[in-house]
């Protein structure tokens, strides 16, 4: 759960980033709350591939985390934000 919540804020990051097939599947899996075979029965593919999809989504998100830093930078502002507040 812990990382599905991660996944979707790097998600609501970096999606625009992903193709519009890894947008769709991803969007269908985390948002839409579908499962693999619903996905691949609407895709016209199998459950395999959906699942590959989504782990190499997973890993393009990390890897433009790794990279850009956008959530981290996000995480401090909130933080600092959550002080002043205070």
């Amino acid at each position: 759960m812990k990382d599905d919540l991660e996944f979707l804020r790097l998600w609501d990051l970096y999606s625009p980033l992903l193709t519009a097939t890894q947008r769709e599947i991803t969007n269908l899996y985390f948002n839409c709350d579908l499962s693999l075979g619903e996905i691949a029965e609407e895709k016209g593919v199998s459950r395999q591939s959906v699942s590959d999809c989504l782990q190499k989504c997973r890993k393009q998100l990390e890897g433009y985390e790794s990279k850009l830093g956008f959530l981290k930078t996000v995480n401090q502002l909130q933080e600092e934000i959550e002080r002043l507040k205070k």
